[in-house]
């Protein structure tokens, strides 16, 4: 079995403590850089070049969630150095075919996430076959927080089973972490709850080592 992708997600609100913790996760072997939507919130699409310009040769995700407009967004995530950008599921299906286009023109990748949508197998195989790069399972850091023990490991699995681009899963510890890699994910997005703990390198690389064990 492949070893997955190891996504950090940098949900900070500064672009100071953003590079900070970006420095500590690839020093700690994480594959791509994840520009949080907090961060995007907070610092704009800025935050994306400051990344670019301090890790020049890395894999870097803008969390847009384009829900509307998206060409302004597409345009300048690629001006600033973004290989990929999410696009939310909840957008209506003109807003997501039209910013997968874009993305392609561009020569960027495109994420569609699926999180809170129903049906996740139908809706994963219309995304796919609008060109969507990657599908993205993802149950929500409020859910989680509310429903510690629930998981989307069995969506995830069917939504494998079914579709042929690679499927991303949001996790939040090593064993949901082991858990969505046996299901077949190819990409683990990992953020909080390492965002706030004092020793993020060594438990990112624990993270990464029992993960892809």
């Amino acid at each position: 079995m492949k070893d997955p992708i190891i996504q950090y997600a940098i949900d900070v609100t500064s672009i100071k403590e953003a590079i900070s913790l970006a420095h500590l996760a690839v020093d700690a072997g994480v594959d791509w850089l994840e520009v949080g939507n907090p961060l995007v919130k907070f610092e704009g699409m800025h935050a994306i070049k400051a990344l670019r310009e301090e890790f020049p040769d890395q894999y870097i995700l803008a969390d847009l969630m384009i829900l509307s407009g998206s060409e302004r967004y597409i345009n300048a995530a690629k001006d600033f150095g973004a290989n990929n950008v999410t696009i939310t599921a909840l957008a209506p299906d003109q807003t997501v075919q039209e910013a997968i286009n874009l993305c392609k023109d561009k020569g960027i990748e495109s994420t569609v996430d699926l999180f809170n949508k129903n049906d996740v197998i139908k809706n994963a195989k219309k995304y796919e076959e609008m060109g969507a790069n990657f599908i993205m399972v993802h149950y929500g850091v409020d859910q989680k927080r509310f429903s510690t023990t629930n998981t989307l490991i069995e969506d995830l699995r069917k939504v494998v089973e079914q579709a042929q681009v690679p499927i991303s899963y949001a996790t939040y510890n090593s064993e949901e972490g082991q858990q969505a890699v046996n299901a077949g994910a190819s990409i683990i997005v990992q953020g909080s709850p390492f965002l706030s703990t004092y020793d993020l390198k060594n438990k990112l690389e624990n993270f990464i080592k029992e993960t892809t064990a």
